[in-house]
């Protein structure tokens, strides 16, 4: 039996354009590839114009461990959030509602 390999660093720019103009069909398709779940799944975000925007990502995931770095010059904060997900829909659920945050690019 092949063994799976898992990518636990997927970004949307990975995602293949094919024929569904759906990114997150297109994301749907390659985590269910990619990822094992149920399962730890890492958001990754980038945060711009202050700490409101963290408050709104915390709102998403108000229960879940942030690890937070800010850049050297203070513009940016990283932040990685470890959660158990169900299965990819839940993940896109999760990337949907931040996607309405502005000053916030997921990774």
């Amino acid at each position: 039996m092949e063994e799976k390999k898992i990518n636990k660093n997927i970004e949307l720019t990975d995602i293949p354009d094919g024929t569904n103009g759906d990114i997150y069909a297109n994301l749907k398709e390659k985590l269910e590839s990619v990822e094992q779940f149920p399962g730890v799944y890492n958001f990754k975000f980038i945060i711009t114009g202050g700490l409101d925007k963290i408050q709104d990502l915390r709102a998403i995931l108000p229960n879940d461990e942030f690890i937070e770095q800010a850049s050297k010059t203070g513009k940016y904060v990283s932040i990685t959030v470890k959660k158990t997900m169900q299965n990819a829909d839940e993940v896109i659920a999760v990337y949907k509602q931040a996607a309405n945050i502005k000053g916030i690019m997921i990774l």
